[in-house]
């Protein structure tokens, strides 16, 4: 007559797994950077970027800083909010002036 112990035999995997999470959020918090920074006259050549590429409706590339790390994206501008200081892309992608560090034409 064999007993089987059921999912109590797996409990010390279980275990692993759970530190196997704890290690990858630490390699994650681990390759964040700080935020790069930007002078006035590269603000001012990026919201001259941001402008032509919204009146000419050209698809850019943008390099932008969120929670540690640099993201792109590539769309078109849909609409400049300057009151906030907000870009809204056409691929749903909202993003303020201060995190943008780079416009390129793709």
């Amino acid at each position: 007559m064999n007993k089987d112990r059921g999912m109590i035999k797996w409990m010390p995997f279980n275990s692993l797994m759970n530190g196997q999470q704890i290690i990858n959020s630490l390699t994650f918090e681990k390759c964040k950077i700080k935020k790069p920074i930007i002078s006035e006259e590269e603000q001012k050549v990026l919201e001259e970027k941001i402008i032509e590429a919204y009146y000419c409706q050209n698809i850019v590339i943008i390099t932008y800083y969120k929670e540690g790390l640099l993201l792109k994206t590539k769309s078109q501008i849909k609409k400049i909010d300057s009151i906030y200081k907000t870009i809204y892309l056409t691929n749903q992608t909202k993003l303020l002036f201060n995190q943008i560090l780079k416009i390129t034409y793709g």
